[in-house]
C-alpha cells in the first residue's frame, strides 16, 4: 500500500479537521477497497472507534502549533499504512479484532491515556520528528511529551525518553550512511511507541524500534521504560524487586519454561544457549500495566529472527515474592 493511499473511513475526517470542520461524515462503503476499509465499513463497533480516534486527533490538533499540526497528519497517514500492514493478512473476527485493538490505541495515543485510563494521570501526547531524503534514507520518530502538568519531573521523562527514541546518533547515523545497494530501497528508522501504563506516579512505555540498512530484512527492537513521574527518574530493578540478583535468576526460569512451552505450541524453537537471564536482568525489557508485567524478547535474543518478538507474563500474583515491599508495583 503505497503513501498516497489512505483508509477512506479515516481521512475523509481527518482532512476535514485540518480545515477546522466539525462534522463527521459516515464512510462511504461503495468505495471501500482494503480489507480494513471493508471491515471498518460492515462494523459499527469498529466504525465508532474510528470515529473516536478521529475526534482525539482533532482535539489534540486544536492544542498544537501549525508546524506540529502538519506533522500530525503526515504521521496519521504514515500509520494508516501500518495499520493495514499489521491487519491486512487477517480475516473476518481476527481483523476486526486487529483493527480494533490498532484503533483504540491510536485513540488513546491521540488523548493522552494509559491504556489503564486512570484519571489524574498527566497528558502525555506525541511529538513527531520525520526527515527523509528521496532514494536514501526516511526517519520517522514519534516520542512523548508531557503536555500537563509541566514541571521538572515532566522535563525528566522527555529527556529521558527522547533519549531512547532517537538513540544515541540516530539521526547523524542516517543523514551520513550510504544507500542500499538493491534497487529501490531505502534506509530507515522508524520509531513508535505505546503507553501500557499511566498514573500519576508511573508511566510505562515501550518504544518499538524498526530499523533498516541494508541486508536481507528489516530488525526490531523494543526498549520499555519505567519512570517515576514523582520522583522524576527511570526506574532500576533494584527498585522493584526486593533481591534482584536472586530474582531475576528465579524469574529467568520461570519465563524460559514460559518460552519453551510457547514454542511447542506454536512450533518454533529457542536457542541451545538462550540467555534468558540476560534478558530477565535488564530493566529496559520490563513493561508494565494495571494486572502485571511483561518481559520483552526481541528477535534473535532468544531465537531466530523468524519467529519474532516474545513476551513472558507475569500477574503480580506471580510476581509477588520477589516485588519490593512498598515499592512502585504494584501500581497502586
Amino acid at each position: 500500500m503505497g503513501s498516497g493511499r489512505i483508509v477512506f473511513a479515516i481521512i475523509a475526517p481527518l482532512l476535514l479537521s485540518s480545515l477546522g470542520v466539525a462534522a463527521q461524515p459516515l464512510p462511504d462503503c461503495k468505495q471501500a477497497k482494503t480489507s480494513a476499509e471493508q471491515a471498518i465499513c460492515g462494523n459499527a463497533e469498529l466504525a465508532a472507534a474510528d470515529k473516536a480516534m478521529a475526534q482525539a486527533y482533532a482535539a489534540l490538533r486544536t492544542e498544537l502549533p501549525p508546524d506540529r499540526q502538519k506533522a500530525l497528519l503526515a504521521d496519521q497517514r504514515r500509520w494508516i499504512i501500518r495499520r493495514q500492514a499489521a491487519c491486512g493478512d487477517k480475516a473476518e473476527a481476527a481483523l476486526a479484532q486487529c483493527l480494533l485493538v490498532q484503533t483504540d490505541g491510536r485513540r488513546r495515543f491521540f488523548a493522552g491515556e494509559g491504556s489503564n485510563g486512570a484519571s489524574g494521570a498527566p497528558r502525555i501526547v506525541p511529538a513527531i520528528f520525520h526527515e527523509t531524503r528521496k532514494g536514501r534514507y526516511e526517519i520517522s520518530i514519534e516520542y512523548p511529551e508531557v503536555l500537563t502538568p509541566r514541571g521538572p519531573s515532566a522535563t525528566a521523562f522527555e529527556r529521558v525518553a527522547r533519549g531512547i527514541a532517537f538513540g544515541k546518533d540516530a539521526v547523524k547515523e542516517y543523514r551520513e550512511m550510504e544507500p542500499p545497494m538493491a534497487t529501490g530501497a531505502e534506509n530507515f528508522y522508524d520509531v513508535d511507541y505505546t503507553i501500557p501504563y499511566l498514573d500519576r506516579r508511573l508511566a510505562s512505555v515501550v518504544f518499538t524500534m524498526s530499523t533498516f540498512t541494508g541486508g536481507a530484512h528489516p530488525n526490531s527492537a523494543r526498549i520499555a521504560l519505567l519512570f517515576d513521574l514523582i520522583g522524576g527518574r527511570a526506574l532500576r530493578l533494584a527498585d522493584v524487586l526486593a533481591d534482584p540478583k536472586q530474582a531475576a535468576a528465579e524469574i529467568s526460569a520461570v519465563c524460559k519454561a514460559q518460552l519453551e512451552a510457547q514454542a511447542k505450541k506454536d512450533d518454533w524453537e529457542l536457542f541451545d544457549n538462550a540467555d534468558v537471564a540476560a534478558v530477565v536482568g535488564e530493566a529496559a525489557n520490563w513493561s508494565a500495566d494495571k494486572d502485571g508485567v511483561d518481559i520483552l524478547f526481541d528477535p534473535y535474543s532468544v531465537a531466530a529472527y523468524v519467529y519474532g518478538p516474545r513476551e513472558c507474563r507475569l500477574s503480580y500474583a506471580d510476581l509477588k515474592r520477589w516485588l519490593k515491599p512498598g515499592g512502585i508495583l504494584p501500581p497502586q
